[in-house]
């Protein structure tokens, strides 16, 4: 199939430019970077929001790429703090399960250079399954 590089819904020229399409609409980046900005200690709950709305759509093709690598990193910080939030300590299968989420944020790190990409465990459709 023509403009088709990969099977994931997203790898693709016409979901790559709907995407694009979205993201300029919507403004949606601009939301989530006031989400992923909020104070860990105070709203890790929105923090963890706008965390998990990166595991979704924090994807090359989906998320504006001039600022991909940039907020996957802001994602990852942010979460790594949740995570470290006394309150969320209290629960271990909450921390492991947030662990989790920045395992696979991590995963969608461009390799060092000579090195191999990480592959994430789960398809993308069965992330929190």
């Amino acid at each position: 199939m023509m403009g088709m590089w990969a099977l994931d819904p997203w790898d693709n020229d016409g979901a790559a430019d709907w995407y694009g399409d979205l993201m300029d609409k919507t403004k949606l980046r601009s939301a989530w970077l006031e989400g992923i900005s909020a104070d860990p200690v105070e709203s890790p709950d929105i923090v963890r929001a706008a965390a998990a709305l990166f595991v979704m759509l924090g994807r090359v093709y989906v998320w504006p790429i001039k600022k991909f690598d940039e907020d996957l990193e802001k994602a990852i910080s942010a979460l790594e703090r949740v995570v470290s939030n006394d309150s969320y300590q209290e629960a271990p299968e909450l921390v492991q399960q947030i662990s989790r989420e920045i395992e696979e944020l991590k995963s969608r790190r461009k390799p060092a250079q000579g090195g191999e990409a990480v592959k994430s465990a789960k398809p993308w459709w069965a992330f929190w399954k």
